[in-house]
């Protein structure tokens, strides 16, 4: 970078200065401080305040013009290679060693003319020391010293503690420790996948964290999952309730922690999908982390259907379509159905072909599944394999929601048989 600069004078190291080095001189005092406000009088005065000057001639560079030599020679290339590509506090940092060694004068204008010599203010004075989170055992309670937020920390993260928490949780607000404000902001806000805990205001029930989520632990797989040897860990009451509605995320791969079930499954929004001996190694499942989970929460979720307007693909490359999931059936999208439908705008899931073989294979959606398609206003509901229209009266507070109406295909409505249900006398 060059720019003109109003250059009052230069820095230069002399023999006297670079012998100083030698010995033991750069340390604080009252001779070899000045405070950033003087600094930025200096700089004013050499550069206009442009700590990113460069003179005319390419000799001297910074707000306070250093020559290459007297950067160099004072420490300066372990911040940038020139003063000018260094921050205002990089380049007073080396400007305080300059001074300590040749005082005011190696400004020979602007240091005497703005008192530097005189100014003994530390420009960069050393806060107050706060130990390190990694430092801090969990359940103690931490905060920046900028703000009013608290956090918990729990094996390594913090957790917010919310007003709500403090009396139930019985959390001293006594005992809060102060870290660095950067240090706090980067906790990380869940515990690491495996950490067991429990609500810290009491109770029974006990869960494995994973990605976010709290699993709840059955009675079965407290001893059984080796789940009773594992620390357990109070955490904020408000903090486990949402944790508690929270799902394992996508693409997440899982197995009952007892090791008694050999199967293997992905996590597709809250689902868990079955994937094939042949599929572990051929899809690359086997690199990636294996989790293993309470095996009551995973029977449920292997349970559970993947949700209505999933879209799914096969993870193999093998099959090419693109389907949607409506009541655990796979249903194909044509392209013009992907992009009308509006599931272009959604993530595409890979998913084991093997399980998405038995999920295109169904005849139709599960009992209770609503389905509407472009040829119409009607919102069909299925019954045994057929379809029956659905009044508006069926929808409302307390009753059907359209939030739970999944837009397919015509070609799909077009196949089920039409139902029409005896109304009652």
């Amino acid at each position: 970078m060059s720019s003109t600069v109003r250059r009052k004078s230069a820095i230069a190291v002399t023999a006297t200065a670079l012998l100083a080095l030698a010995v033991p001189l750069l340390t604080s005092g009252p001779a070899s401080a000045a405070s950033v406000a003087t600094w930025d009088k200096v700089a004013s005065c050499e550069s206009t305040n442009n700590w990113k000057a460069v003179d005319p001639t390419g000799t001297y560079f910074g707000g306070l013009q250093f020559s290459q030599q007297t950067w160099n020679a004072f420490g300066g290339q372990s911040y940038a290679s020139r003063a000018d590509r260094a921050t205002k506090e990089q380049q007073i940092r080396i400007a305080e060693k300059v001074l300590a060694v040749q005082g005011e004068r190696a400004w020979p204008h602007c240091g005497p003319k703005y008192n530097l010599g005189a100014d003994h203010a530390d420009p960069y004075p050393a806060g107050p020391t706060y130990p390190t989170p990694a430092s801090l055992g969990s359940g103690t309670l931490v905060k920046s010293p900028n703000g009013a937020s608290v956090k918990v920390m729990i094996d390594g993260a913090g957790i917010p503690v919310a007003a709500s928490d403090v009396g139930p949780d019985h959390y001293d607000l006594g005992k809060i420790v102060l870290i660095e404000d950067s240090a706090f902001h980067a906790l990380p806000g869940s515990p690491p996948a495996g950490t067991v805990v429990h609500d810290q205001a009491g109770g029974n029930n006990r869960y494995v964290v994973v990605d976010g989520a709290a699993l709840k632990i059955g009675a079965a797989d407290w001893t059984s999952g080796g789940y009773n040897i594992r620390a357990d860990l109070g955490v904020p009451t408000s903090w486990l309730h949402g944790a508690a509605q929270r799902t394992v995320g996508n693409g997440r791969v899982v197995m009952n922690q007892n090791g008694q079930d050999p199967s293997r499954y992905l996590m597709v929004n809250g689902s868990a999908v079955h994937i094939s001996a042949a599929e572990w190694t051929a899809n690359g499942y086997n690199e990636r982390s294996l989790m293993g989970v309470p095996g009551e929460w995973l029977s449920s979720t292997v349970a559970r259907q993947v949700p209505n307007g999933t879209v799914v693909k096969d993870a193999s490359g093998a099959d090419a379509t693109v389907y949607v999931m409506a009541g655990g059936k796979a249903v194909t999208l044509t392209y013009a159905d992907f992009t009308g439908l509006g599931y272009d705008k959604r993530p595409l899931e890979q998913v084991p072909g093997a399980w998405l073989n038995t999920a295109k294979g169904k005849a139709a959606p599960a009992d209770g599944t609503m389905l509407l398609s472009q040829d119409g206003n009607t919102v069909w509901e299925v019954l045994g394999g057929k379809k029956r229209a659905m009044s508006a009266t069926e929808f409302g507070e307390g009753k059907r929601s359209f939030d739970d109406v999944v837009s397919v295909p015509v070609a799909l409505t077009a196949a089920l048989p039409t139902v029409t249900l005896p109304t009652a006398a």
